[in-house]
């Protein structure tokens, strides 16, 4: 039996990484991925992947996520060189963000150069001008605290309208487009979704706490209006006695036709890109916890993988009905690294961090032994498959470490 296993997962034959030696590769990767010579200095590509899939591009949303963590791990390390980078990521989105698209700050992927994609794309996808908002606070929050108020002024937050700042942009972009249908983080169905909404109730939260504290206080009441009338939109509408929080509502033209459980794993991540901002869901609240529950049991299912290895965490996927395999969509979809991982770190913020470890266990079996991983794994042979290297499989692990306090 051994052997037969050395043969369907060769990988077996070499010692994966420890965790700690996983966090040093991720982030050398984030880095590798957000410094590529050929790419506009600032931003991210999602993948080295060129063809098969080819992610060879920037999306708003995966770059956000990107320098939050940059920003949580300067804030830990005091890092020079990473705090280089993260203004250079500031004076790349300022860039961007007065580049000509289709539809202004919503649009969510870029050519390397910096220029709006101009291919079909879902489109627009608001959860990016949010994240980016809320990634940007933090670090402007940590310049006040540096003494750097006025690169915070002139570059961050300028209390004028029109804005010329770069935070300024996206709260007043989110603030008067939340209430508007928008393409979800998967890029598939148009709609209303629990993960754009939630980012963009905290970026306006915050971003009114910023307002106040830089002397714009009628800023600061009209995003705190804003930001409470959406969290009565998301308290009212997306919880659910059956599966816990509801993904998706309003969808335009019936969405994927496919699609019908509501069951998805965006929610789980919102809850965890707007911590520790978001206090609507608590994590350890009845919607919270049946939606966990009914999350890891459909998957746990699903996949065959999870009952070949039971003893390890669950191999969480993006949804129940997914066909996406990597490379098309007409397959079956898989387990995901950032899906997996996510359930490890929610568990570590419940106090959980023995069901943490299953689950980093199981996201680091599927790697490749050396710390490469990609987008996702095979429900069925656990072999890596999709995007190599994936900016946001490696950022998932980074994040989950140090919301664990394990670095």
């Amino acid at each position: 039996m051994k052997w037969f296993f050395l043969f369907l997962f060769p990988t077996l034959a070499f010692a994966q990484p420890t965790k700690e030696q996983q966090f040093r590769i991720s982030l050398n990767t984030v880095i590798k991925n957000s410094t590529m010579p050929d790419v506009r200095p600032g931003m991210v590509v999602a993948s080295p992947s060129r063809s098969n899939p080819d992610y060879y591009y920037d999306w708003v949303r995966d770059t956000a996520l990107t320098y939050r963590a940059m920003v949580d791990y300067y804030e830990l390390k005091k890092d020079p060189k990473i705090k280089k980078m993260i203004f250079t990521w500031i004076d790349s989105e300022a860039y961007r963000q007065n580049q000509p698209t289709f539809t202004g700050l919503g649009e969510p992927k870029y050519f390397i150069d910096g220029s709006g994609y101009t291919g079909g794309w879902g489109r627009p996808q608001n959860d990016g001008p949010a994240l980016r908002a809320i990634a940007m606070i933090k670090f402007a929050r940590i310049l006040l605290s540096e003494g750097q108020q006025n690169y915070v002024i002139q570059r961050l937050y300028h209390g004028v309208i029109p804005a010329d700042s770069v935070i300024k942009k996206d709260l007043e972009y989110t603030a008067h487009h939340w209430r508007e249908p928008s393409f979800d983080l998967w890029e598939e169905e148009m709609g209303m979704h629990f993960y754009t909404l939630l980012a963009q109730h905290v970026a306006l939260q915050e971003g009114a706490k910023l307002a106040d504290e830089l002397g714009d206080g009628g800023a600061a009441t009209f995003y705190r209006g804003e930001s409470a009338k959406i969290a009565q939109y998301l308290k009212s509408e997306f919880t659910d006695s059956r599966i816990g929080i509801l993904t998706t509502l309003r969808k335009v033209n019936g969405g994927l036709g496919y699609k019908n459980s509501n069951i998805d794993v965006a929610p789980l991540l919102a809850l965890l890109h707007n911590s520790p901002y978001q206090k609507l869901f608590s994590l350890n609240s009845a919607p919270v916890r049946k939606y966990i529950e009914v999350l890891t049991n459909t998957f746990a299912e699903l996949y065959s993988i999870n009952k070949a290895f039971p003893s390890m965490g669950v191999g969480i996927g993006r949804y129940p009905e997914d066909r996406y395999d990597g490379y098309a969509t007409t397959g079956v979809g898989n387990p995901w690294f950032l899906s997996t991982l996510a359930l490890g770190e929610y568990y570590c913020m419940v106090g959980e961090k023995s069901k943490t470890m299953k689950q980093f266990e199981r996201a680091l079996f599927h790697s490749d032994r050396k710390g490469g991983m990609s987008e996702q794994f095979n429900h069925m042979t656990g072999h890596m498959q999709g995007a190599r290297e994936l900016t946001w499989s490696h950022n998932a692990f980074m994040t989950a470490m140090m919301r664990c306090r394990f670095i």
